[in-house]
């Protein structure tokens, strides 16, 4: 299968993921990373329009910390979100890293960016997608970008125990009910360049038959058609030849797989650090938030999409992870419950190593048209629709193409 992996198409690569940073594990333990005992509880949620359903959870696991954020949007079983058109869905996850405020603040703000950019008004998802992840950089800067981080930073900190472990989504107040031009304020941190944490960001929107998908660092979105893994995204590492031969033409340098000896991603929103090359754009510095943007035509073939953090990709392969989930969706309805049951299958039994990450995982099934399919997939698609309405109504709120893959 030779298919393109841009705006496009599928790609048919092998998952060359790298996890270089397990490396430093011992350290990472000594240093008072991860707990003594990990954290299982899960915060979840489960939705459905006449399109799809979706079950979203995250857990913090062994980490001292939760640095990933969630959020999703749909238009038409979201009130909180009024604004956006009635044929667009938006899923989104951010995984951060020295912190949870860059995170918070895409989660927030880069969604508004999308609905705002003159290019989606004109149909472009695309490129609305590509110019609202830049825009988080530049948000981020100067007095009122640091007054946000800041805010953001110290809702964080004031919290504890299981409020760590929870998915953080946008109020509605806070994050679809007005829009401003982000006009910049004088003060005392005017000359703020933007934080020194970052946060990956995996985005999939959907509308009519469909998916753009864009993404920038090591959370990945993949679908499944007809049981088939197909990445949507790429794992953005530093050793991958476009990565490195960006990082040192603009003066960095990879040891150990990790950007100048720290940071094993070479996107990303935030990571300021590794942007101060005024003579470069941004999407030509060492690190950049410009992501690959794909766009694949949805056919009845597609089953479902998953987008999750790096925590879920270091124990399974996309084709393992589809695999798992096809088998869990023929006895269970509940969404969320499914991506609960990965973390526990991930999550590792002593701290270090493989399944000691944070854990965040949406899953959306998409809705067959009615009279599509044979008359007994048809009664099925019923018969599970009835289920979950059910199921929902009893547990509303609860908390608790592509790229293929081979020879998983």
């Amino acid at each position: 299968m030779a298919l393109s992996k841009t705006r496009s198409g599928i790609t048919d690569d092998n998952d060359n993921k790298t996890v270089n940073r397990k490396t430093l594990s011992k350290t990472a333990k000594e240093m008072g990373v991860y707990l003594s005992t990990p954290k299982t509880e899960k915060f979840s949620e489960d939705g459905e329009n006449d399109r799809l359903r979706f079950g979203l959870s995250s857990m913090q696991g062994w980490r001292a910390t939760m640095e990933d954020a969630v959020t999703y949007l749909t238009s038409l079983i979201h009130a909180a979100y009024p604004d956006l058109d009635s044929m667009t869905s938006f899923f989104g996850v951010y995984d951060g890293h020295g912190g949870q405020a860059v995170s918070k603040f895409c989660a927030k703000y880069l969604h508004q960016q999308v609905l705002q950019h003159e290019a989606y008004s004109a149909g472009d998802i695309g490129t609305s997608l590509q110019k609202s992840f830049l825009r988080m950089d530049e948000m981020m800067r100067g007095q009122r970008g640091w007054r946000e981080l800041a805010v953001l930073g110290d809702k964080i900190d004031q919290v504890s125990g299981l409020i760590e472990g929870l998915i953080w989504s946008p109020r509605s107040g806070e994050a679809n009910n007005h829009f401003d031009d982000w006009s910049s304020e004088e003060g005392p941190h005017s000359d703020f360049d933007g934080p020194t944490q970052g946060s990956t960001a995996c985005v999939a929107v959907i509308r009519n038959k469909q998916l753009i998908v864009a993404n920038a660092g090591d959370s990945r979105c993949v679908i499944s058609r007809k049981g088939q893994a197909y990445n949507l995204s790429k794992d953005h590492k530093p050793e991958l030849e476009l990565e490195k031969d960006r990082i040192l033409k603009a003066g960095g340098f990879i040891q150990v797989g990790r950007i100048n000896g720290s940071l094993n991603l070479a996107r990303a929103i935030g990571d300021a650090e590794f942007k101060q090359n005024k003579t470069l754009p941004a999407e030509k510095q060492i690190v950049t938030a410009n992501p690959d943007i794909n766009a694949v035509e949805l056919c009845d073939d597609d089953e479902f999409l998953v987008l999750a953090c790096d925590g879920i990709w270091d124990c399974m392969s996309s084709q393992q992870l589809v695999d798992y989930v096809r088998e869990q969706l023929s006895s269970e309805t509940k969404l969320s419950a499914i991506c609960e049951r990965v973390f526990d299958r991930c999550l590792a039994p002593t701290a270090g190593g493989e399944g000691c990450d944070n854990m965040t995982m949406i899953l959306v099934q998409f809705k067959r048209p009615v009279g599509s399919g044979t008359l007994e997939e048809q009664q099925e698609q019923q018969l599970l629709t009835d289920q979950t309405a059910t199921t929902d109504k009893g547990a509303s709120g609860s908390r608790s193409g592509p790229e293929s893959e081979s020879g998983s």
